[in-house]
């Protein structure tokens, strides 16, 4: 099954590796060749990365990673053509403790911080040339955050990630095409984690381990694959909802209205807050540089590794990434959040409705162990000349 959904993923790619073309949401053009200091000189984007439409093919030695367990059976929900995602478990519960029904977490999920005088500030889906813009703001207000960002934006922007990594932003995971993790299969969850990482890799000689699912979309299944490649997930407690702004739904004033609400409750907080916003354009990088001011004077905006208590662990390699190893979270108890605080903090998400067909690929999970060395070579054999 491996190898057969592998040969498909393969045949609907075609050439797999090519430059990536994503397109920034500011104006101006990446270069297509980017010469900068990088830990290995010159990164070949093309012959090395997906290009920024096609599926991100996991290498053999990626699905090795990930070991067999019940939780790999469970059906990948469906994505509707409009974006909708709805549930695959037939009896329409939220079985498997799927973030996007009702805001349900484990004690693996970073959600809230450890110190309420702390607040977690962090920006999904770029690096874009607007993220420059940002960078520059917060060091004017001496702020460290976390930037999740989106691999193939990664390829497309590589020196932007290493300014902001250079100036002590925290990196971590968001997909390589953003994609809904629970609506995709075992072996593509695996190809936009570890394809991302490795970017980021490439670029700044750190190996993150905290991850963002795009849309807070994440389940048992996925929990489990992303514990067994040593990411941790980070959600968060407050949305901004800025994204709304040039989608309808949000203006700038109503995000202002609700970050000063957030400022105005935070002493009463027993655990610190956690936001979340994004640097995908000059909406929001605008929306976010009147946002913070409001924010700074109430609490400590800091990188998510420090609203989770990590001490200097971002990464595999910090010093203290030994002390914070990822729990696998198969066994953990559900501790589900009110239907009003998942609407509040998932604006995307909808109730659970009825199950209706799985997608195809990836409804089964992954062979037997002893299945897997075979597996592995005969794959590899078949894609050694795409790698």
């Amino acid at each position: 099954m491996l190898i057969a959904t592998a040969v498909a993923l393969v045949a609907s790619n075609g050439a797999v590796m090519a430059q990536s073309s994503a397109t920034p949401a500011t104006s101006g053009t990446a270069a297509a060749e980017p010469v900068y200091a990088v830990p290995n000189a010159k990164i070949a984007w093309k012959e090395s990365y997906p290009s920024g439409a096609s599926k991100p093919v996991p290498k053999p030695e990626w699905l090795a990673l990930v070991k067999e367990d019940p939780l790999l059976k469970v059906s990948p929900n469906v994505l509707t053509v409009d974006g909708i995602i709805q549930n695959a478990d037939p009896t329409g519960k939220n079985t498997h403790c799927n973030w996007t029904w009702d805001g349900c977490v484990k004690p693996t999920d970073i959600v809230h911080c450890t110190d309420k005088t702390i607040w977690g500030t962090s920006f999904d889906d770029g690096p874009y040339e607007i993220t420059r813009e940002l960078l520059a703001f917060l060091k004017t207000i001496n702020v460290k955050v976390t930037f999740f960002v989106v691999g193939k934006q990664v390829t497309a922007w590589p020196e932007i990630l290493k300014e902001a990594y250079d100036q002590g932003h925290e990196i971590g995971i968001h997909t390589w095409s953003h994609a809904e993790l629970t609506t995709i299969s075992n072996e593509m969850i695996i190809g936009e984690l570890k394809w991302t990482e490795t970017a980021i890799k490439e670029v700044l000689g750190v190996t993150p381990r905290l991850m963002r699912p795009p849309r807070g979309d994440l389940d048992d299944r996925v929990r489990y694959i992303v514990s067994q490649l040593g990411y941790t997930p980070a959600m968060w407690s407050v949305d901004s909802q800025d994204w709304r702004i040039t989608a309808g739904g949000q203006t700038e004033a109503g995000l202002l209205a609700n970050v000063t609400q957030w400022a105005n409750t935070a002493a009463s907080l027993t655990q610190g807050g956690n936001s979340l916003m994004h640097d995908l354009n000059n909406i929001t990088v605008g929306a976010a540089i009147k946002a913070l001011p409001i924010l700074h004077p109430h609490v400590k905006l800091s990188p998510v590794g420090v609203c989770a208590g990590w001490n200097n662990a971002s990464y595999l390699e910090s010093p203290g990434a030994s002390a914070v190893a990822p729990a696998a979270s198969s066994a953990a108890t559900p501790a589900a959040t009110t239907a009003a605080n998942a609407a509040t903090n998932n604006p995307t998400a909808t109730a659970a409705p009825a199950a209706k067909k799985v997608a195809e690929s990836g409804a089964a999970g992954f062979q037997n162990p002893i299945v897997y060395t075979t597996v592995a070579v005969a794959l590899s054999a078949l894609i050694s000349n795409m790698f």
